[in-house]
């Protein structure tokens, strides 16, 4: 006989969701013939040639070892003068690290702000990894619903309803993932005062810049005394397409800083040398990068949203940034995972569930706008034969979503 089986090595307080993350984490070659991947947030548009060849240049030229701890010199140097530059804000050098993505930053943050028992509130619906991030770093996680009759915009009574004397910090994400909102500086400006008030660190997280489309992005830093309790999580990963660089980068209070740095000294300890220097040649090309990626995905998002119209019980209304369709499914009289499994199913679109972020997404869908137009119309009318067909199946015979329409070439 051989040994009996152990119990499980991994850790009890381990809690993450592997179905989403793994749905979330799908490549497209793993997709099955003829689904539409419309779930994962990984821009569709290529790296910029230019920011490649910098990058393996820079490798050729010896830029393969470890950099400075908090990031490369030159690389922090272009984004501080980006910051001063693009918004008129002064980041001090203590107060900038490199990390090895946006999610690496935010969970350095997290581990060097809570301590165990500390309370962390995360606007709902929010980025499903806040959640697993709060409690790996000891602390409790927070939910605070947004109404979808405000657009799931947070407010400042929201936050306030959330508060407890063990409040540590808040989670803002702006433009927001999954719902598309995005906010103003009188909105900020309120959580801003109500964390001044409270002395809570405002972790807010800016990875959309880019794609603000009704309005101008507005950073938090603009806030009256917002140096004082914020920081800011960045990436290259959405507003350069860059995502499998895996580079982002946090500004902070000094003191935060030096903490992250501490706790990555036994984590990735420096972000990879190519990925940064492949940074700092996007950063030198940002209005021209930024600019493309601007224009396309607000063409998609303004098409996108008119179709979203025409499906029978379905509307967008939140919907105004990043690269993201949250789709209202309420009408349709199916809750929000019966209408992703249709889709699926039916019309060979992979969507993602809105309970999935949390409890105010229930009834609500997230479409990522991650094809091009003519892409996009032919998941529109496939969703819309579906949703005609009442649950019956609908069958293409070649396994592929139908050509699309009249409207599929709209600009």
């Amino acid at each position: 006989m051989g040994p009996t089986r152990a119990a499980s090595f991994v850790a009890s307080s381990l809690s993450c969701d592997p179905g989403l993350a793994e749905m979330i984490a799908a490549s497209d070659s793993d997709r099955p013939h003829g689904l539409m991947d419309l779930s994962i947030g990984d821009p569709d548009l290529p790296c910029d040639p230019r920011v490649i060849e910098a990058a393996f240049r820079d490798a050729r030229a010896g830029h393969t070892h470890y950099a400075d701890p908090y990031g490369d010199g030159e690389l922090r140097a272009a984004i501080r003068l980006a910051w001063q530059q693009d918004h008129d804000v002064e980041v001090g050098p203590d107060e900038l690290m490199v990390t090895a993505s946006a999610t690496h930053a935010m969970s350095l943050l997290l581990d060097a702000v809570l301590d165990p028992g500390d309370e962390c509130v995360v606007f709902s619906p929010f980025f499903t990894p806040y959640e697993a991030q709060v409690a790996h770093a000891g602390g409790t996680c927070v939910e605070a619903p947004c109404s979808p009759e405000n657009g799931f915009v947070p407010t400042a009574g929201i936050l306030r309803r959330a508060l407890t004397d063990r409040t540590k910090a808040v989670i803002l994400n702006n433009p927001n993932n999954p719902t598309g909102a995005c906010m103003t500086m009188a909105q900020l400006q309120e959580i801003v005062d109500v964390c001044r008030k409270r002395h809570i660190l405002l972790v807010a997280d800016e990875i959309y810049t880019s794609f603000s489309f009704f309005s101008p992005f507005c950073p938090v830093r603009w806030c009256v005394g917002s140096e004082e309790v914020c920081a800011v999580v960045r990436s290259f990963s959405k507003d350069y397409s860059m995502s499998g660089w895996r580079l982002g980068y946090a500004v902070a209070p000094a003191d935060v800083v030096r903490a992250m740095r501490a706790i990555n000294e036994s984590n990735v300890y420096v972000a990879p040398t190519p990925s940064q220097r492949a940074g700092l040649a996007a950063i030198g090309l940002r209005h021209e990068i930024r600019g493309r990626i601007h224009e396309v995905y607000g063409d998609r998002m303004r098409f996108a949203l008119r179709r979203a119209r025409d499906l029978p019980g379905v509307s967008a209304p939140s919907s105004k940034g990043t690269l993201y369709l949250f789709l209202d499914v309420r009408g349709t009289g199916m809750d929000d995972r019966a209408f992703v499994s249709l889709m699926e199913r039916e019309a060979r679109v992979r969507l993602l569930s809105g309970s999935g972020f949390g409890s105010a997404g229930a009834g609500f869908c997230r479409m990522a706008l991650r094809e091009d137009i003519p892409a996009l119309g032919r998941a529109f009318d496939a969703m819309a034969r579906a949703l005609a067909a009442g649950g019956d199946v609908v069958s293409f015979p070649t396994g592929e979503v139908p050509p699309a329409g009249e409207d599929a070439a709209e600009a």
